[in-house]
């Protein structure tokens, strides 16, 4: 155990694992990790030196201020930068060679006003069916007009995203790749196909290969999930991160007894309630209650009663449970395994929601083994 209450355990080995499975399913094509949202709570610098030292050439990211956190580490391959960049950021964003993404031709007015002679490098998100952001298929040529025409921007890339590619059902999703496809051909029939082309996600990473182009971005995948129990295991994982923490406290309560806010849950018999040091504040979401169980010693435990800011309370029954005793919330420790996907699916949520919601309460302890 780390010498903290609570704490993330970010295992690098698993993470490696992860990139090379991936990599060996998508070949000949690249892969761009996605590493925004502090690498979906797994901390982004360490994660990024760790897949830079694995061969990786490329990042993404969602914000200006995740591309910069990344450069001042010492990162200095191209970080494509998902969301818009602003007039006021856009002259250290072109110095630092971030990958700059458009989204109207009013982010070419913007870079062509910025001071200075560098080119920036753009990628350009075309709409297909997101509904998010994107190009819109209507100002499509007149924007690809304006863009071969500016002699400030170097357009090095075109992508678009899935909206159900981690669904059964592919059907929108097909239709979504169809709309992708007939634009590329109509650009290479111009001459104007960028070299990098990416559109598959980790959904679509693991069931659509025809929308591997030359490049995939994976971000859930990378840190041992899958996107959701639609998709296919087609790419063996293991996760990333352990969530974990002790026993801070046992009691025995006899039956009748009330626990937590609400008094939503009392004992049924005489039984022993474990005290663990971590609630909502720490991520473990208030929407669990009632929904889970914990590991300890190899053996599941339910969680009972409210989930509290700072504490959650387990039913350990007549079992002995030693105070500083190891339990796992969700992750791999030793033999035992608990999925964040089946942890969301029991809150009605996805398992990017609860790794992204990791506190900063909690110390990440980056192993490497």
């Amino acid at each position: 155990m780390a010498p903290h209450h609570t704490c993330a355990c970010i295992h690098l080995n698993r993470l490696r694992f992860n990139y090379r499975e991936i990599i060996k399913k998508i070949a000949p094509a690249r892969l761009i990790p996605v590493v925004k949202a502090d690498a979906y709570g797994h901390g982004a610098v360490p994660v990024s030196r760790c897949l830079v030292d694995e061969g990786a050439d490329f990042l993404a990211v969602a914000q200006y201020q995740e591309a910069m956190e990344l450069r001042e580490s010492g990162i200095q391959i191209p970080i494509l930068i998902f969301g818009r960049i602003m007039p006021d950021e856009l002259p250290e964003a072109i110095r630092s060679g971030f990958r700059i993404t458009l989204f109207g031709e009013e982010d070419i007015d913007w870079i062509e006003k910025t001071s200075g002679s560098q080119q920036a490098v753009v990628h350009v998100n075309f709409e297909t069916g997101m509904g998010r952001v994107g190009v819109m298929p209507n100002r499509g040529p007149q924007f690809l007009d304006r863009l071969t025409r500016s002699r400030r921007c170097v357009w090095e890339g075109m992508y678009s995203h899935f909206a159900t590619a981690d669904e059964t059902d592919k059907t929108y999703a097909e239709q979504q790749l169809s709309r992708f496809t007939a634009l590329m051909s109509q650009l290479d029939g111009k001459g104007q196909l960028p070299p990098v082309v990416h559109m598959a996600n980790s959904g679509a990473v693991l069931d659509m290969p025809k929308s591997y182009f030359n490049a995939c971005r994976c971000g859930i995948m990378l840190y041992g999930h899958y996107p959701s129990k639609e998709t296919s295991r087609s790419i063996p994982l293991k996760q990333v991160m352990n969530l974990q923490t002790v026993v801070a406290h046992t009691r025995r309560l006899p039956a009748g007894h009330n626990v937590s806010y609400g008094c939503r849950w009392k004992t049924d018999r005489e039984t022993t309630i474990a005290v663990l040091p971590v609630g909502y504040a720490d991520g473990v979401r208030r929407h669990l209650t009632g929904h889970f169980q914990v590991s300890i010693a190899g053996k599941r435990y339910p969680v009972v009663g409210t989930v509290t800011m700072d504490q959650i309370m387990v039913d350990v029954g007549d079992d002995s449970v030693a105070v500083g005793e190891t339990v796992l919330i969700w992750g791999e420790l030793e033999n035992d395994r608990i999925q964040v996907l089946d942890v969301a699916e029991a809150m009605g949520s996805i398992p990017y929601e609860l790794t992204c919601g990791v506190s900063k309460r909690v110390p990440r302890v980056v192993v490497d083994e």
